[in-house]
């Protein structure tokens, strides 16, 4: 089962989605982070949640037959600091590293080197130079182009040339291009939220659990393919 979610259908949308449920089997309850527990912020530091979500998602973790997972493209350890709740299991950098039933968990893919990376961000930083609000985040596997702060204007000048560079990139591989709201991610080839709810449903801790998936851009559609079957 998924859900497109975000804060503004709140409480009544998830407590809709765990009565569904059969009574018979564990749920699973997968959450994107920005967009979803919290509002999308001009840059990711200022999007924290609150003590009342905080509460809320420890009264969560604590209930017989649930599990929950925040799954989101921040670093593992971005999510462990803004969610250090007992009982909460994570997957972090879409999919690629996690914390499950309090151990480390990583999507095994062909990561390219940091020295790729540097050189990808140097190329693009040169070619965005003259243009104004754009930053880059480094990630564990790769970096995100964000333009939220752009102007209209601004934004068009900047797609102008991170699409002619995109081009190269893919041509290039084994890098994939990440699509989201006002950002783009390069990422190692296989790296998806799918591809890791894929795997994690055949942990003995999971199997045969009931997933319910709340989010709401893009990023997370690789999930819901796989819930529905279509991967």
């Amino acid at each position: 089962m998924v859900y497109n979610f975000n804060m503004d259908r709140g409480i009544e949308t998830l407590i809709a989605a765990i009565a569904a449920h059969p009574k018979d089997q564990g749920l699973l309850l997968l959450l994107d982070y920005d967009g979803t527990l919290v509002e999308i912020a001009p840059r990711p530091e200022l999007a924290r949640p609150t003590q009342e979500l905080v509460d809320a998602l420890g009264r969560l973790a604590s209930l017989p037959g649930l599990d929950m997972v925040v799954v989101s493209g921040r670093s593992l350890k971005n999510l462990l600091e803004l969610l250090p709740i007992s009982g909460l299991n994570y997957l972090g950098s879409h999919g690629a590293e996690g914390l499950i039933g309090g151990e480390p968990w990583t999507l095994k893919v062909a990561a390219g080197s940091r020295e790729e990376q540097e050189e990808l961000q140097k190329q693009l930083t040169s070619r965005l130079a003259e243009l104004r609000g754009w930053w880059l985040e480094p990630k564990p596997l790769g970096f995100a182009l964000h333009y939220r702060q752009a102007g209209p204007q601004e934004e068009v000048r900047i797609m102008s040339v991170l699409e002619s560079w995109l081009a190269q990139v893919d041509r290039a591989g084994p890098h994939q291009i990440l699509r989201g709201k006002k950002v783009v991610e390069i990422l190692p080839q296989g790296v998806s939220k799918g591809a890791a709810i894929q795997k994690i449903l055949l942990l003995p801790g999971f199997y045969g659990y009931f997933p319910i998936y709340l989010g709401d851009d893009v990023t997370d559609e690789s999930a819901f393919q796989v819930l529905q079957g279509e991967v």
